[in-house]
């Protein structure tokens, strides 16, 4: 908070000290030169005396209290004079680093109770909580002469979470339902896992081991036993918090995409009845969210994500699979959200997932970063873009090996690039659920 001149006080006083070469070669211009340099400082001191000396402006701040990751959203930014007499000037709000959006001066004049207001367009690129405070607002004197900067506070708490749309829109849940299975319909199969149903006479290629013999004894037909999928089935989705899920896609990080994904998932999930559960981990679990079910567990695992914060450590799955058996009674789907970009940890997400499935269907999602097709796509000029085509291309050779390993054990492997990983996600999911795998 400080007085300060105007450009056009600079101005005038740069110009009366060009002149002052003038007065130095002509004595008899002394006294108009002095007149003059008195008069701008007798002005100077007049404009700065009508500027307020309490701030007597109210900064107003309205937006929602979560949003997206990289979604648009609308920011009101509102001033009020509290003051007796009219005031000019700008005002500068000050966001976050990691807030992309309009930062310029907004121009003000308001006479006495009189508001100004503002609507801006906003979007994060960061997870977390912030907090939008602080402003500066410029008063500018009656004659343009001097200024006073005085800072503002309109506290505003906003949350940035990866899909918290799909709490506010049941047609977004209703969407991510259709998407995990056209039909929605319940699966029925002979002689599958699940919810025993009915018996059904018996056709010709149906198993013999589906064959209820304790009803062909009461009746002397052969029947077979009906199941369909079981309808509270338990889902655990795991979610990589490491270094490598910390890099960016475009605007957005790996592992905010991911969680953007699985959000979808759960909402399926849950629309199903099935209980479901979050765990994001990194070099240690961060955030776990045991599986439930009912209509307050999405906003569970949906705000699971606001507590993590990223670290940039190395993932460790051991601690993170010793966890989540803990965390599931009983046989579970587990869908793995990851990444690796050497030998060594591939060998031990094999290892971990091949744990995971001696009692749980496990599905694992590893989001490929973008640049390694579009080295390998790209044109080769020189010996430098040679030697990181094949850099590229030897990675991604090492990626489908391990990626093939894993599958090879039972494991479902989606390999899909980050801002792709939705629908494949939400198309295996409900294929698994309705195929009665579970």
């Amino acid at each position: 908070m400080g007085y300060s001149p105007t450009r056009i006080t600079i101005i005038l006083a740069l110009a009366l000290i060009a002149l002052s070469v003038f007065v130095l070669m002509d004595d008899s211009l002394v006294l108009p030169w002095a007149t003059c340099m008195v008069g701008l400082l007798v002005v100077i001191g007049a404009d700065a005396l009508f500027l307020p000396r309490k701030p007597e402006l109210t900064l107003l701040r309205h937006l929602p209290s979560d949003v997206g990751i990289s979604t648009p959203f609308i920011m009101t930014l509102g001033l009020q004079n509290d003051g007796l007499r009219s005031l000019s000037g700008a005002v500068f709000d000050i966001l976050p680093s990691s807030f992309d959006g309009q930062r310029v001066a907004l121009p003000y004049s308001l006479a006495p109770d009189e508001i100004a207001e503002w609507k801006f367009e906003l979007s994060a690129n960061e997870r977390g909580s912030f907090t939008l405070d602080r402003a500066t607002a410029v008063i500018v004197g009656p004659l343009r002469l001097m200024r006073r900067i005085v800072r503002v506070s309109a506290p505003a708490n906003v949350a940035v979470i990866p899909g918290v749309e799909i709490l506010r829109s049941n047609e977004l849940i209703l969407k991510a339902a259709r998407d995990a299975d056209a039909g929605i319909t319940r699966a029925r199969g002979v002689g599958r896992g699940g919810e025993f149903e009915s018996l059904a006479p018996y056709v010709p290629g149906d198993p013999p081991q589906s064959v209820d013999w304790r009803a062909y004894a009461r009746t002397g037909q052969l029947a077979v036993r009906r199941y369909v999928p079981e309808r509270r089935r338990h889902i655990m989705l795991a979610c990589d918090a490491g270094r490598l899920m910390g890099t960016r896609v475009g605007n957005t990080r790996k592992v905010d995409l991911a969680l953007e994904a699985m959000s979808r998932v759960a909402a399926a999930a849950l629309q199903r009845g099935d209980l479901c559960g979050m765990i994001i981990f990194d070099g240690e679990v961060q955030s776990l969210v045991p599986p439930r079910a009912g209509s307050g567990q999405l906003a569970k695992i949906v705000r699971a994500s606001l507590s993590v914060k990223p670290r940039h450590s190395e993932t460790a799955f051991t601690p993170a699979f010793v966890t989540l058996n803990h965390a599931l009674p009983r046989r579970a789907l587990v869908i793995l959200a990851t990444d690796f970009d050497n030998e060594a940890q591939g060998w031990e997400l094999q290892r971990n997932i091949a744990q995971i499935t001696r009692r749980h269907v496990a599905i694992v999602a590893a989001m490929r970063d973008p640049v390694y097709h579009a080295t390998v796509a790209a044109d080769v000029p020189d010996t430098d873009a040679a030697y990181r085509q094949l850099a590229a291309l030897t990675l991604l050779e090492e990626r489908q090996t391990i990626l093939s390993r894993i599958h090879s054990t039972g494991v479902h492997v989606i390999d899909a690039e980050p801002n792709e990983l939705q629908g494949p996600l939400l198309n295996m999911y409900g294929s698994i659920v309705t195929g009665g795998r579970l």
